[in-house]
């Protein structure tokens, strides 16, 4: 069975995690509606409901492959309350303006987002934001 996966950060190609979609076949860009794009202390990006938009890649996953991913993201589908992320079905608009398409999306865990340190991501994406980050 296969899945279709929105990723907004790490997991896109160029970076480090983008080893786990290897096999996997890139379907193309989206953006995803409804959200804000925040960037952790920890380093990495993390999406949360809200009034944006994020830009990511759409990958079609198989299930062995989303389950690998689930343990990166340290997602727990049994146990959701003590995840890291939260993974859920979301509209995502392929892009140049294409058709929305309802894709796996890994959300922070809402009840975490209090205990951690951030800043929002201006225009949602992730990999603009680093390069600028790394101009400064």
């Amino acid at each position: 069975m296969f899945h279709l996966l929105f990723v907004y950060g790490t997991l896109m190609s160029g970076f480090s995690a983008n080893i786990f979609l290897s096999d996997n076949h890139f379907v193309g860009y989206g953006v995803l509606y409804g959200a804000r794009l925040l960037h952790l202390e920890d380093g990495y990006p993390a999406v949360i409901d809200g009034s944006g938009k994020v830009f990511g890649e759409l990958y079609q996953v198989d299930t062995w492959t989303l389950k690998a991913i689930d343990f990166f993201e340290d997602f727990f589908e049994s146990l959701p309350e003590r995840s890291l992320y939260i993974r859920t079905i979301k509209p995502v608009r392929l892009l140049p303006y294409g058709d929305f398409v309802d894709a796996w999306v890994y959300l922070l865990n809402p009840y975490l987002i209090e205990n951690k340190n951030y800043v929002e991501v201006p225009g949602g994406n992730w990999r603009d934001f680093l390069k600028k980050l790394l101009m400064l």
